[in-house]
């Protein structure tokens, strides 16, 4: 960003090596963006799955303690 801010505004879009940059920082953004998004409909599934144990944990965990 200081190559942005240091850039001379009337020369800016002559600025090859300013624009290669802008536009990777763009596209990591997106990527990041794009991972976040599904790591979000990941959270969601493994939580849905979780409670699918929650009951059984319960019966092992009283069946455990009727063996002790």
């Amino acid at each position: 960003m200081e190559s942005l801010a240091a850039a001379d505004p009337s020369t800016i879009l002559d600025n090859v090596e300013l624009i290669e940059n802008l536009d990777n920082t763009k596209q990591t953004t997106n990527e990041i963006e794009r991972q976040s998004a599904l790591a979000k409909i990941t959270e969601v599934d493994i939580n849905l799955k979780r409670e699918n144990f929650r009951p059984v944990a319960a019966e092992a965990s009283m069946l455990y303690f009727l063996v002790i």
